[in-house]
């Protein structure tokens, strides 16, 4: 993974953090996500006139991979929501945030999406996942999912499948929006990203209008409480839009997931600042397996783990 991606996806964690936190500051609601996703697509809106010219004259395909993304954010945000109300938010969201980075690597490597990655990148990933399991925990004797009831387990994997489906809609679609125009101009990701947010608003409204409670959180946020998902929009579009920007500098959209979960750390070292929370030795552990995934995935250290591994292996074939 190139370094301009990793700094792309290293602030736009920062902004995921923020708008998770002001989500979690209100009751999460279906309600809160239509009023935050609306805001972003206003934001881009005039990049999307700039670059309207882009989107003429595509493939079907395209338009199939953008009905598909949205659907996936639906689904995704649906997930989220409601997950946090059958279990709690420290538990739901880590493994909701684990599922996809290996479920993306899976994906990529039997349908040979990308460039194929070595063992090494899948190790690192496969690290990062565990790490993201382990960190909701307060001891090694608590891990377990018991407290987890069936819908509990129903919306993370909802919301799994939604970051899966429309990681991989996303990485595609601007593929052909590149083709089609030669090149994939700023204007034209963000005028994307409008389309994105647009969509993923009217596929929640039907949630809103048919759920009494939905409603009623709507009318609240409206009423009283706006600010927090205007606020949240802007963080959340921002955030997204500097992912759509590093998946133009990665061989393989397993790269981004995988990366993506540096907010889970932060996320820890934010709360031991900020909020006073304890640390444990699990919670360490699951730190410390996501950094080093992160490390190993992009391939920093693979021409000394290379190395080390050929030593080794001359080492055993001495030894027989």
């Amino acid at each position: 993974m190139s370094l301009t991606a990793a700094i792309l996806i290293f602030i736009s964690v920062f902004m995921h953090v923020a708008w998770n936190m002001l989500s979690k500051s209100t009751r999460p609601s279906t309600a809160f996500y239509i009023i935050m996703n609306f805001i972003g697509g206003i934001i881009w809106l005039p990049f999307f006139i700039e670059s309207r010219a882009s989107f003429t004259g595509l493939p079907s395909m395209f338009y199939i991979l953008l009905g598909g993304s949205c659907f996936f954010e639906v689904i995704y945000m649906y997930g989220l929501a409601h997950g946090y109300k059958h279990a709690d938010i420290s538990l739901i969201y880590p493994v909701v945030r684990a599922l996809p980075v290996v479920l993306l690597a899976v994906i990529t490597l039997v349908f040979g999406i990308g460039k194929p990655f070595d063992m090494l990148t899948l190790g690192g990933m496969v690290m990062i996942a565990a790490g993201c399991f382990i960190m909701p925990f307060a001891s090694f004797r608590n891990i377990s999912f018991r407290s987890l009831n069936t819908f509990a387990i129903l919306f993370i994997a909802l919301g799994a499948m939604g970051t899966t489906g429309y990681t991989l809609c996303d990485s595609q679609a601007l593929k052909l929006v590149s083709t089609g125009s030669g090149s994939l101009t700023r204007s034209a990701t963000l005028g994307y990203l409008f389309l994105i947010q647009m969509g993923l608003t009217l596929g929640e409204v039907p949630l809103i209008v048919f759920d009494r409670a939905e409603r009623e959180a709507f009318r609240k946020l409206m009423s009283r409480e706006v600010i927090y998902p205007v606020i949240a929009g802007v963080c959340s579009s921002g955030a997204y839009a500097l992912i759509l920007f590093a998946m133009q500098y990665v061989t393989n959209v397993s790269f981004i997931q995988a990366f993506r979960q540096l907010s889970l750390p932060l996320g820890f070292v934010a709360g031991l600042i900020f909020l006073h929370e304890k640390s444990s030795a699990a919670k360490i552990t699951g730190l410390l397996l996501i950094l080093s995934g992160l490390v190993i995935t992009t391939g920093v250290l693979h021409p000394v783990l290379a190395e080390i591994i050929q030593i080794l292996r001359g080492f055993a074939g001495c030894m027989y």
